[in-house]
């Protein structure tokens, strides 16, 4: 019998100069995973930071998937 991967569905607040601020749900292994892949994305002017993190029943509502990032 194969044990699951537990994941935990990260807020990620991306935040750049004269721009709003924008928060990611990405549902990782861990944080680092998170911020990793969001950071993917990110270029030198911005900071990411972790804001948060969502309960299993919103994360069952919004269909996120394993290694998904989605903004909200």
């Amino acid at each position: 019998m194969t044990k699951r991967v537990k994941r935990t569905a990260y807020l990620i607040a991306v935040h750049q100069r004269r721009e709003a601020v924008r928060v990611y749900a990405v549902l990782a292994q861990s944080v680092a995973v998170a911020l990793a892949r969001v950071g993917e994305l990110a270029t030198d002017d911005m900071q990411v930071e972790v804001v948060g993190s969502l309960v299993r029943d919103i994360v069952r509502s919004l269909g996120l998937k394993p290694d998904e990032m989605r903004l909200v």
